[in-house]
């Protein structure tokens, strides 16, 4: 598939496009592309297995579980496959990417070739980092504003801490904190979110967040989002992600006499 020309969502976009599911409570899927889909998609079919070997991202994938997978892994590029093809909206990296700090090849070039390669034709498209920049916009989080939220995450609990410390005024209820870790979880974390009553599901788990916003959207009528790094991004306070604050509207309130000291 030629992806170049189908016009790409906005930020804004995809947030109004969740928002409004969620105000008629409608499944929608949001899942994100980058250089370890991209490798991971190109196991065997798009590249000889030697060359996905000699990647960054494959080796890591083999001496730690940062990735959680490990390469080779025909399972997981399969299911990827399936859950790029059914899913509402997909990000994917721009041509000549400048804000994915990953090698050119591994972008949309190699983007372009998996989706050719399987016929991956998505309905709707954005940019990769749509979840590092929905955050920097005061309506992401007014549509959290009373709102039910579970988080698939290693990194669940603390960004739970992290929002209730900054947001505590627009009243997030967490309903459910779900770790994961590999790829193997997948299963167990589905059977675990089957009863969880929420709005929306907040997915950080690498590649495996591809399939399990598509499944949880599919499979048990959810909005979910692929969050990628976010979460950990503003726990540790990494200016990869700027979030929004709620202080800047109190200062130009405040600024504006609209609100006492």
């Amino acid at each position: 598939m030629d992806t170049k020309p189908q016009r790409m969502m906005s930020t804004l976009e995809v947030i109004r496009r969740v928002s409004r599911a969620m105000k008629e409570k409608k499944p929608l899927s949001v899942v994100r592309v980058g250089d370890g889909e991209n490798i991971c998609l190109a196991q065997y079919k798009v590249w000889p297995m030697r060359k996905v070997l000699s990647t960054r991202w494959a080796k890591l994938s083999r001496r730690t579980n940062w990735k959680g997978v490990r390469l080779p892994n025909k399972k997981l590029r399969d299911q990827l496959i399936k859950s790029i093809k059914r899913a509402d909206i997909v990000g994917i990296p721009y041509e000549n990417d400048k804000e994915i700090l990953a090698k050119q090849y591994t972008l949309r070039p190699l983007t372009d070739l998996c989706f050719q390669r399987y016929d991956i034709r998505p309905k709707a498209l954005c940019h990769t980092f749509v979840n590092r920049h929905m955050v920097e916009y005061e309506e992401f989080w007014e549509m959290l504003r009373g709102k039910k939220v579970a988080v698939i995450s290693r990194w669940a609990g603390s960004w739970k801490k992290w929002v209730k410390r900054r947001y505590d005024e627009f009243d997030i209820d967490f309903v459910k904190l779900i770790r994961i870790d590999r790829f193997g979880q997948i299963p167990e974390v589905l059977r675990k979110m089957k009863k969880v009553d929420c709005d929306i599901v907040l997915i950080s788990a690498g590649v495996n967040a591809v399939i399990l916003a598509e499944r949880l959207a599919r499979e048990q009528g959810r909005i979910a989002v692929d969050f990628g790094k976010s979460a950990v991004f503003m726990v540790k306070g990494d200016r990869k992600v700027r979030p929004w604050r709620p202080r800047a509207i109190r200062a130009r309130r405040k600024a504006e006499g609209g609100e006492s000291a």
